[in-house]
């Protein structure tokens, strides 16, 4: 049996702590191929990659080197001879890292992307991943039994209600954020959480709206037209590594309209969460701040080519979703079903790479079955184990 990894837009970082060790597993048993372009914009392989495979000798290797490799992360230029390779090679599974959706679409075998795992607030272990049909399918669920969504709600009821709290809770303290925020009070606020757009995230191509982001909050301003008031936050590793003065200066020339606010607010506490938690409306593109609005029941607009779990009601119409957010009448995410998403993501969808007890088969039973309550506990107590002093999960 057949696995291949397809990986233009794999960076450094995720080849090591990710692809690395669902390799470890599969070559034990499987034969294991990595179709790649080299190295180029933080993405792709170069002899560093190599040498971190050093122990895995029977890897067989892939790697695309001519003029046309750059392409193969957006848009492949060589398309159809890149799928009849896969065709000919006739993988029973492949793995995805790549912003090229229309390719992997038409490979055979099971395919799935690997996509962030991350479901803040929940504390989950680096690394631990989603293995979907699409990168920026979100919050989905599908249709459960009521023993089902019973089963997974006894599973996260030991810190349901530390995940849940908040220091917003407090009237006071909230009243303290919203003053350190400079959140007005004449008309509501919407929450704007910026994506990461540095040239190695190629993924930045299926978002809906201008680009980059300086270009979208001018979009954003004008679409609101003074309605409401637009509170941002940026992407941490955008204010590690990339040049935000255009943003800046956007912010700049329009005070009155919108703030961007910094990462850490009072005390060191994620800003995130707390203007998630203040904020009237979110306005939401492919970043995955909806588990944050799904958990606090913050409305939600959202513009994406991808789908939307029916729970988060979330809008795709700015007007009307600004309308509604004045009149007091914005439709909120369903709060039980929150409660058995969470719990669900945690239970069925996540998978630690490193975990020791995963062997290879669990990784392809996974594709094979995405949706299977047998291994629910088994998977929650994994995620879970660092959950044991409930405190630990950040509000």
């Amino acid at each position: 049996m057949q696995v291949l990894f397809y990986l233009p837009v794999v960076t450094p970082w995720w080849f090591e702590r990710i692809v690395i060790p669902l390799m470890e597993k599969l070559t034990v048993d499987y034969e294991v191929h990595i179709l790649a372009p080299i190295f180029w914009q933080g993405t792709g392989f170069g002899q560093d990659q190599y040498d971190l495979c050093e122990h895995l000798p029977h890897i067989k290797w892939h790697i695309v080197n001519d003029s046309d490799h750059r392409s193969m992360r957006t848009d492949a230029v060589q398309k159809e001879q890149i799928i009849e390779f896969v065709r000919a090679l006739n993988p029973d599974f492949v793995l995805c890292r790549s912003a090229d959706l229309e390719i992997t679409k038409r490979f055979p075998g099971i395919v799935r992307h690997l996509t962030e795992g991350g479901a803040d607030p929940l504390l989950l272990p680096v690394g631990a991943v989603h293995l979907s049909e699409a990168p920026f399918d979100h919050g989905l669920i599908p249709p459960l039994s009521n023993e089902h969504r019973a089963k997974l709600s006894a599973l996260i009821e030991p810190y349901w209600s530390t995940l849940i709290a908040s220091p917003l809770d407090d009237l006071d303290t909230h009243q303290t954020f919203r003053n350190w925020a400079r959140l007005p009070t004449d008309r509501p606020t919407l929450f704007l959480p910026l994506e990461y757009e540095h040239k190695e995230n190629f993924f930045i191509q299926h978002r809906v709206g201008s680009t980059p982001n300086a270009a979208l909050v001018q979009e954003v301003i004008e679409q609101i037209d003074g309605r409401a008031f637009l509170a941002l936050t940026n992407h941490p590793l955008n204010e590690l590594y990339v040049d935000n003065s255009e943003l800046e200066k956007v912010i700049e020339a329009h005070p009155l309209a919108a703030r961007l606010l910094p990462g850490e607010s009072l005390d060191g506490v994620r800003t995130t969460p707390l203007v998630m938690r203040a904020a009237n409306g979110l306005l939401l593109g492919n970043s995955k701040c909806y588990s944050l609005a799904g958990l606090y029941g913050t409305p939600i607009m959202r513009h994406s080519h991808f789908r939307t779990g029916e729970w988060l009601n979330a809008r795709s119409d700015l007007d009307t979703f600004i309308t509604a957010i004045c009149r007091g009448e914005a439709t909120r995410p369903d709060k039980e079903t929150a409660r058995v998403w969470f719990a669900f993501h945690v239970a069925n969808n996540l998978v630690w790479p490193v975990d020791p007890a995963l062997s290879g088969t669990d990784i392809l039973e996974r594709m094979v079955t995405p949706f299977d309550p047998d291994r629910w506990e088994r998977n929650f107590t994994v995620f879970a184990n660092d959950w044991a002093q409930a405190e630990d999960i950040p509000a």
